[in-house]
């Protein structure tokens, strides 16, 4: 999956190409609790509202409320043709806004957060020319996870989002993604002198 968003990144982004995303993420057709997950599909409320809980048995907390599984179809086909079409956004806002947008959409029972970093990676890769990169901003926010989860919250627990601290957060994790190359490039050539 990650690979496929990087390396075809210039391939356009459609609801079949995320089920085959989503696929390859549950071959076995559950989670890693092992329960049955609807898979290569959009989710059903079929178990109730798709909800982001935390906390303790009887003590849960609901950080965000997914829109409601009928109007997956419409939100998924709006995000797309955004997401294909118009390239007037800076590259990195429109990561930022893309992996805002579908976590906000929520499409998937699991496997959301995975495939929702894979298209942030899918942007920078189409901004950078191609899939070579020697940084992840996957890795760069998973990395980030509790900070991930308060920002969300943050931006998703009004009425009215204000998308800008996250953007922000999101150039900056890239920033840290970024440093971590070239920490990384400095050893090699250490090395590669020594």
């Amino acid at each position: 999956m990650a690979l496929d968003a990087t390396i075809n990144c210039f391939e356009p982004l459609t609801a079949e190409r995320l089920f085959q995303w989503h696929s390859a993420l549950f071959l076995t057709g559950r989670d890693e609790w092992g329960h049955r997950l609807r898979v290569g599909d959009w989710r059903d409320d079929a178990g109730g509202r798709m909800e982001i809980v935390s906390g303790a048995f009887g003590h849960e907390k609901v950080h965000y409320v997914a829109p409601p599984a009928e109007h997956l179809d419409a939100e998924m086909s709006a995000f797309l043709e955004w997401f294909n079409g118009s390239q007037d956004l800076d590259p990195l806002v429109k990561g930022a806004i893309a992996h805002l947008w579908f976590v906000a959409i929520h499409p998937f029972g699991d496997g959301y957060g995975r495939i929702t970093r894979a298209i942030a990676d899918m942007t920078l890769a189409r901004s950078g020319g191609g899939a070579q990169r020697l940084y992840s901003m996957s890795a760069a926010i998973e990395r980030s996870r509790s900070g991930y989860y308060e920002v969300l919250q943050s931006v998703t627990a009004k009425d009215a989002i204000d998308i800008t601290t996250w953007i922000q957060w999101f150039i900056d994790r890239l920033g840290n993604a970024v440093g971590d190359a070239l920490s990384t490039l400095d050893n090699v050539m250490l090395k590669n002198d020594f």
